[in-house]
Order: C-alpha cells, then sequence, then structure tokens
C-alpha cells in the first residue's frame, strides 16, 4: 500500500481538489537587481517611470529567468541540502520536516518567470520608450486553514488522528496559470525644477492565456477517509463533502503544429489559444537632488549637468503594477462551474487513475453530480494586481540602503494569480561594471523571514530573494533562483572636451 501518494494529496487541503484540475506549472521580485540604477528593463518589472532619465542610453536583454517555490507552513531541517540528498540517493525522512502552528492561514506556491529580449532606448533626456516579452507560470494555494494543512501529518502514517474529524468553514482557494506578455512601455521626465525631478510611466500588455486552472471553496465542510479497497491490502482515501461551494475551472492549452506558420501565428496573437487579454502598469518616481558640485562639468566651455553620475540624495517610486486580466473564453478549451452540493464524496485514487486532465475533470463531476447544463465556456483570470513602494537611499557616492514594500491587492476569492505581500530592506554596493546587492525580506505575506544577494558584473547577473533556501541555511520555507544576461548596454556619457588648434605662429620674411 503506497500511502505517500494520496497522503500529500490530502496534505494541502483541497489541494485534494486542485491537483485533479491543475497542471504541474511552478512566480517573483528579484530584490537585488530591480531597483539598481544599472537595471535597464529589469526595473520596469517594478515601475515602468524607471526608464526615464536612465543611467543607459541604450539596453538590451537577452534573457532573464527565474524559478522558486515557498511556504509559510513546512519548513526544512535536515543535515543536508536538497541538492545533496538528491544527488547522493539519500532518502528523504518525515523528521525532516517541521511544522510552523501559529493558527495562521497557509499558502502555498511555486513558480517561473522568464522574461525574453527586451530593450528600453532614451529618444530624448526627456523621453524613453521600452519594448518587453515574459512568460509567467505559477500555481498557488491560499487562506488554507491550519487545520486542513495538517492532514499533511497522515504521510507515511505518522498520525492518522487527523482523518474522520470534521473541518467546517473551509473559504480556501487554489490558482495555476501559464500566460505569455508582450509590453510596450513609454516614460518621461515631466518635472525638472530645482532639487525636485519627477518622471512617470506606463507599460500596456498584451496578454496571451497558455493555460489556466482554479479552484475556490466557499463555507465548505469537508472530512478526510482511509478506506480498504475491497478484496485487496491496498487503501484508498476518500474526501467527504458535508457542504460545499465550489466554484472551479480549466483551460487547457491548444494543439498545434510548430511547422505551421499559421497555428505559431495563432498562439502569438491568441486566435488559437483559450483566451487572451489586456495588462497595464503605471508609476511614478520622485528624485530629491543635491546641489552636490559632481553633477556639473564643464565641456567646450558650457556647464553640463553630469551624465555619468545618479543624482539624487533619496527617490521615492510608486506604482501599481499587473492590472488587468486574461478572458478564457474559447468554447473548445474553457470548462468553468460554479456549483453548491452537500453529502458527496470524492475518491482521490479513482480521480488520479484518470489519464488526462478532461478525464479528471469529467469524473470529478460525475461524482459531484454536475450536470451538462451547468458547464460555462468562460472565465477571467485576473493578474497579480499589487501596489510597490520604493525608498532608496544615498548614503555615499556608491553605497545606498533600499527599502520596498509590496502589496497584494487582488481579493480573496478572486480567480488567477495573487502577489503575497512583502517588506524588504536592501543595502547595496554599485559601480558600473559591478554590483553587489543583499536582501532580507519578510515575504509570503510578511510571514517568512528570507535573506538574499545577488551580484552583476558588467552585463551578467545571479542572484536569489532567499539564499538561505538555496543552501539549507536557517530551516528554510522555500527557495529561489535567478540569473539575467544582457547585450550592448550603453550608458550615458558625457560630451568630450574638443581640443584646441594651436595657433599657427608666422615667420619673418
Amino acid at each position: 500500500m503506497n500511502r505517500n501518494i494520496y497522503a500529500v494529496k490530502i496534505a494541502l487541503g483541497l489541494s485534494l481538489l486542485a491537483k485533479t484540475l491543475l497542471p504541474e506549472t511552478a512566480q517573483a521580485q528579484q530584490l537585488g537587481i530591480a531597483n539598481s540604477n544599472y537595471a535597464g528593463t529589469n526595473g520596469l518589472y517594478t515601475n515602468p517611470s524607471a526608464i526615464a532619465d536612465s543611467r543607459h542610453k541604450f539596453y538590451l536583454s537577452l534573457f532573464s529567468a527565474e524559478f522558486g517555490a515557498t511556504n509559510n507552513y513546512l519548513r526544512y531541517d535536515a543535515p543536508m541540502s536538497l541538492l545533496k540528498l538528491a544527488r547522493q540517493g539519500e532518502e528523504f525522512k518525515s523528521e525532516y520536516i517541521q511544522e510552523n502552528l501559529n493558527g495562521k492561514q497557509k499558502l502555498v506556491m511555486a513558480g517561473a518567470d522568464f522574461r525574453g529580449p527586451a530593450f528600453m532606448w532614451q529618444l530624448s533626456p526627456q523621453h524613453s520608450i521600452a519594448v518587453t516579452t515574459r512568460v509567467r507560470a505559477a500555481f498557488q494555494a491560499n487562506n488554507l486553514s491550519e487545520e486542513v494543512a495538517r492532514l499533511y501529518k497522515v504521510a507515511d502514517g505518522e498520525d492518522d488522528s487527523y482523518l474522520y474529524k470534521p473541518y467546517t468553514g473551509n473559504n480556501m482557494n487554489l490558482n495555476a496559470n501559464v500566460f505569455s506578455e508582450f509590453g510596450l512601455s513609454y516614460a518621461r521626465v515631466v518635472l525638472d525644477q530645482g532639487p525636485h525631478f519627477v518622471k512617470a510611466g506606463i507599460t500596456l500588455k498584451r496578454l496571451n492565456g497558455g493555460s489556466a486552472a482554479f479552484l475556490n471553496l466557499e463555507d465548505t465542510d469537508l472530512q478526510a477517509e482511509e478506506r480498504m479497497v475491497e478484496g485487496t491490502d491496498d487503501a484508498e482515501y476518500v474526501v467527504k463533502l458535508d457542504k460545499v461551494h465550489a466554484r472551479y475551472g480549466y483551460a487547457a492549452a491548444p494543439e498545434f503544429d510548430a511547422a505551421e506558420s499559421g497555428d505559431i501565428l495563432g498562439l502569438l496573437l491568441g486566435g488559437k489559444s483559450a483566451g487572451s487579454g489586456w495588462g497595464a502598469d503605471l508609476g511614478f518616481t520622485y528624485e530629491y537632488r543635491t546641489s552636490n558640485p559632481d553633477y556639473q562639468i564643464t565641456r567646450n566651455g558650457q556647464q553640463l549637468t553630469n551624465l555619468e553620475q545618479n543624482k539624487y540624495k533619496y527617490r521615492v517610486a510608486v506604482s501599481l503594477m499587473d492590472v488587468g486580466g486574461i478572458h478564457y473564453n474559447n468554447p473548445d478549451l474553457v470548462w468553468a462551474y460554479d456549483v453548491t452540493r452537500t453529502n458527496k464524496e470524492v475518491n482521490l485514487s479513482d480521480i488520479g487513475d484518470a489519464e488526462t486532465t478532461e478525464d479528471k475533470l469529467d469524473y470529478l463531476n460525475e461524482q459531484l453530480d454536475v450536470s451538462e447544463s451547468e458547464k460555462q465556456t468562460s472565465f477571467r483570470a485576473s493578474l497579480p494586481t499589487a501596489l510597490n513602494i520604493n525608498i532608496d537611499y544615498r548614503l555615499t557616492r556608491n553605497i545606498y540602503a533600499n527599502a520596498t514594500l509590496i502589496q497584494g491587492v487582488r481579493g480573496r476569492n478572486s480567480i488567477g494569480m495573487r502577489q503575497n505581500s512583502l517588506f524588504a530592506i536592501t543595502p547595496r554596493a554599485e559601480f558600473k561594471k559591478f554590483e553587489l546587492a543583499v536582501p532580507v525580506a519578510l515575504q509570503n505575506n510578511y510571514s517568512v523571514l528570507t535573506v538574499g544577494a545577488m551580484v552583476r558584473f558588467m552585463n551578467f547577473y545571479i542572484g536569489s530573494d532567499n539564499i538561505g533556501g538555496a543552501l539549507n541555511l536557517g530551516k528554510p520555507y522555500g527557495a529561489n533562483a535567478y540569473i539575467g544576461v544582457s547585450l550592448l548596454p550603453i550608458l550615458q556619457r558625457n560630451p568630450k572636451e574638443k581640443k584646441s588648434t594651436p595657433a599657427t605662429v608666422q615667420q619673418p620674411g
């Protein structure tokens, strides 16, 4: 009898049911590089005004990639890292996992963020534009009650006492999304008067939904049971739903022929995909600039502002990111339901035997007695809208201290990804060819303390917002890592001093 497979499904509440619907996907901030004056297009992902009056005249990003997973319930406490554990083929033991029992709601997230080719170009000292490409994928479980989360203890037969217990009034949501975006940004200087400098920016994004799934439970009463399969020594797990209000749906990835240009064009423009939509980022930045003589230079008899220096004593940036969403409305690829039932059962092992997601969905509908007339062929998945507030203080010419607050603003029961709120303090040493940043953050809705690090060397950077998870330091709740490469970054340059022509000395005749 393999208890692990089904017990882990029970573990995270109706991650139980979610696993029947959600694709296996793996979302991000890159705190170390995001606020650098040498971030280039990477600064756009926290505030679109960042590219105005940038240190770069032109910046071409080849790619950036980030992968990570986190939660605020289970932490890893073992004598070796997960990588070493896997490399040595060691058995994973249940005592390597510790619970965080504080009576608060639990969350789980795994994600990937791939930023494709992008460029920014300063058209003039006042105006800048940028073009970006991006693919994001994430699975999230939010508002999971601690009691339901503790069903994880059933794994390995550690504690069956969490079975056969009623868990009432559950409200939780699970979402998975894979989508691409094409962004066009514009930023400009709106005020440059004395020490006061203000710039504003906007990014418009065309969104193309690749695949999505969601499960939202409201005021649901459930309990999990273990039952022996008749005539065998095997066990199966059943979730009894005494009362359930469930909204759930699935948008499948379309089939396409890579050799057909029409199929590729249809995917890129959204014609063949399950859904498409629009998004936007809005932001502004205020800088208080001192009258430091280093900011003024003389070239060819003219006094000019030094383009090769950062000029602010402190910088305050505010932005509203990821406004909008994706409307999944392809009737051939979309299934959505809103059902209220009493006294139903869901057999996890039977659903697990189904080969495709559509088969799993059909089986779930059968167990909940959902009729064809209840099927909907559209739903809207929101972007992870968040308010970003950022303060950057210049301590010395090359040393900075940054404070970042990111507050997710999506409603508890909305469909789509959410931005988990965080607060971070990031000291950094910043030079043209080298940069080091060390973000210290309260992540996962201010519930988990993390320490990260980022190193940039010329056109290459690598980092983590949770280096403890990557290196197995401090009993981590997760880990992430990111990397990026740019090509041909052209920094702002001051005009060169023209060489004077020596006067001609006339010789006596």
